[in-house]
């Protein structure tokens, strides 16, 4: 999930919006397609590839690609990539890889593999088909600070058919997978490497971490959840009030239709939440999904006990952040105002893995969803160069 902070020109002008008497709710969704539709790239036929079921991490295409805004003298190469299903079965991937200006020193760049926020399930939502990359201060603080970021679409969005939204099995494998392949396409990469995520990506690193014991993919030294989405039960008790949320639950319908066949997105969602279930799929991202949800809450746009249908329990349970070992230690960072990701449910995660033995460092800031990219960019900064330095990770339990 994200907040309207910094996400293209669109969530610029909902901004706007909420600051100002509303317009009518047509021109909100209409200025928000024509932002989405003046930063899109166009989806060619580079994305259409099929796995071929090889060795998760194989690159099935790869070339040099000039359409995104960089910083002067960074390089990018986009790649298509074999990585695996939450079922396990073989899917297609993409994913940027952005090197810095200059060479890389001794052993190769080190790597921020970047795990993005929800940016919709569409294929035209994968942050390398946009020209800011959905996250452009993350980009060029990164490899100003000179590291090279793989930053996954996530299957389903770009390239693969079918976007497991919040699904943290799949999305961590992606993002990993990224990685394998990414070293592959790009030899200056270095092997070792830290994870970084917000919100959905947020989740999707602890997933990560968590899945690096049994499966190591280089040298893997840590990760960093920046307002990750917490268990889906205990984060819709916190947001039932909230407005905007109606393209978050057609997201959450659309991956648990997509996993079991048994059910249907109208065991999940009102009448109010089917009105629009199909344009939140369809015909734009994060920005249109958010001005065509307007002030629509959870409670309005959910059945009554819709959690009890054994496929939404499964959903529920399968993304649960596992009460095991890590393959690293992990910075959690949380915001005090966050009204999509409550601090609170995020304390809880981290407390929990504390007690597993994991060095955690938990931090919480002011600021909301967004606002602690920018709050914890310093603490950021110097939690990620310590582990390329062998420093030990402090332990700050909540």
């Amino acid at each position: 999930m994200r907040d309207a902070g910094r996400r293209m020109a669109a969530v610029l002008v909902l901004g706007l919006l909420a600051a100002c008497a509303p317009p009518p709710a047509e021109d909100a969704v209409g200025k928000a397609k024509a932002a989405e539709a003046a930063n899109a790239l166009p989806r060619d036929g580079f994305y259409e590839v099929s796995p071929d079921g090889a060795v998760p991490g194989t690159v099935l295409r790869a070339e040099r690609f000039t359409g995104w805004r960089l910083p002067p003298g960074a390089s990018g190469t986009r790649i298509v990539y074999d990585s695996r299903s939450a079922a396990g079965t073989p899917v297609a991937a993409s994913a940027a890889v952005l090197t810095p200006a200059g060479n890389p020193p001794d052993g190769g760049w080190p790597v921020v593999a970047w795990a993005h926020g929800t940016s919709g399930v569409a294929r035209q939502c994968a942050p390398s088909l946009m020209k800011d990359l959905y996250y452009p201060e993350v980009m060029a603080d990164w490899l100003g600070r000179g590291y090279a970021v793989v930053a996954a679409d996530y299957s389903g969005l770009g390239a693969g058919d079918g976007h497991e939204y919040l699904t943290l099995a799949a999305n961590a494998q992606d993002v990993r997978y990224a990685v394998a392949a990414a070293r592959r396409a790009v030899p200056e990469l270095g092997a070792r490497w830290v994870a970084v995520g917000h919100s959905q990506g947020g989740q999707t690193v602890w997933g990560v971490a968590r899945q690096e014991v049994a499966e190591p993919t280089g040298e893997f030294l840590g990760a960093v959840a920046l307002a990750p989405v917490t268990p889906y039960d205990r984060l819709q008790e916190r947001v039932a009030d909230n407005p905007g949320q109606g393209q978050y639950l057609a997201y959450v319908a659309s991956a648990i239709a997509l996993r079991h066949k048994d059910f249907s997105p109208a065991d999940m969602l009102s009448e109010a939440g089917l009105r629009d279930y199909g344009k939140y799929l369809r015909e734009g991202c994060w920005g249109y999904g958010r001005a065509v949800s307007g002030t629509a809450t959870s409670r309005e746009l959910l059945r009554p006990n819709w959690s009890a249908h054994p496929a939404a329990r499964a959903f529920i349970e399968g993304n649960r952040y596992s009460g095991g070992a890590l393959a690293g230690p992990i910075l959690v960072v949380a915001g005090a105002t966050d009204v999509d990701v409550a601090a609170e449910t995020v304390a809880e995660e981290a407390r929990k893995q504390c007690g597993q033995g994991t060095a955690v460092t938990y931090r919480e800031f002011p600021g909301g969803h967004d606002g602690v990219l920018g709050e914890s960019s310093a603490e950021q900064e110097r939690w990620v160069r310590e582990r390329f330095a062998g420093v030990a990770a402090p332990r700050v339990c909540p």
